[in-house]
């Protein structure tokens, strides 16, 4: 595999908020999954990105979150058995119903030492009392290009999502497809004791503002080049 930053962060058999116990950085306050969207300026203009884009990435955790999940047919069986794993875990712990939930959560500092990637934060998202999402967010830079760099801790090993950021006119795409150069950097990839593997998962995100400061966004993932996932979120500024 490429020799890409991945995070040195892994789980046990429980991942949870517990994961990050002995790994935070007590002398930082982090409030969004960038500390500054111009790192991403070879592919983001922030004239004519959205406000809104921009404030959400940099200020998050001034953001409510709705999410809404939709598994495709073909795949809840595999998601219902998975759920069951999902719970004990508490990390891609994602409901099984399509009703709207509301994703809560906070910005923890990680340690550079302990994760060795720039500057990461895990960003911990739960519905209800429940953990669903532990990602640990960082960049890394190739060939003149910055990417996402999102380390996701599992039991015993790291899954890694890189991904290229494309403006769409205001709104901004996300995406570990590679679909500017066969030799870009995104990508999915598990790294073990046994070893680093790129996995056949790939995911689309497209955010946009829908007037007053308020997002959309959607989640789109595949296996394989079969799609067997969607996430929409409505992201809204939270009352001052």
């Amino acid at each position: 595999m490429r020799n890409i930053p991945t995070s040195r962060v892994k789980g046990s058999f429980h991942v949870g908020e517990n994961v990050l116990k002995d790994h935070e950085d007590r002398e930082r306050q982090e409030v969004g999954l960038v500390e500054d969207m111009r790192l991403y300026r070879e592919d983001v203009d922030l004239n004519t990105l959205s406000p809104a884009i921009i404030d959400f990435y940099e200020r998050t955790t001034s953001y409510r979150l709705l999410a809404k999940v939709k598994w495709k047919a073909w795949f809840k069986p595999f998601a219902a058995v998975y759920r069951l794993l999902s719970k004990r875990t508490e990390q891609i712990n994602l409901p099984l119903s399509g009703k709207e939930v509301e994703m809560t959560g906070d910005i923890v500092p990680v340690s550079e030492e302990t994760d060795g990637r720039y500057r990461p934060r895990a960003w911990v998202r739960k519905i209800g009392d429940e953990v669903c999402f532990v990602a640990i967010y960082s960049f890394h830079k190739t060939n003149q290009r910055t990417y996402m760099n999102i380390g996701l801790p599992l039991p015993f090993s790291t899954m890694t999502g890189v991904l290229e950021l494309h403006q769409k006119g205001s709104r901004l795409s996300l995406s570990s497809k590679r679909l500017k150069s066969k030799d870009a950097d995104s990508g999915t990839y598990l790294k073990t004791r046994l070893g680093s593997f790129k996995l056949p998962i790939e995911e689309y995100f497209l955010v946009e503002e829908v007037g007053e400061g308020a997002l959309h966004a959607t989640h789109n993932m595949w296996l394989w080049s079969i799609p067997f996932l969607t996430i929409t979120y409505c992201i809204l500024p939270k009352s001052e």
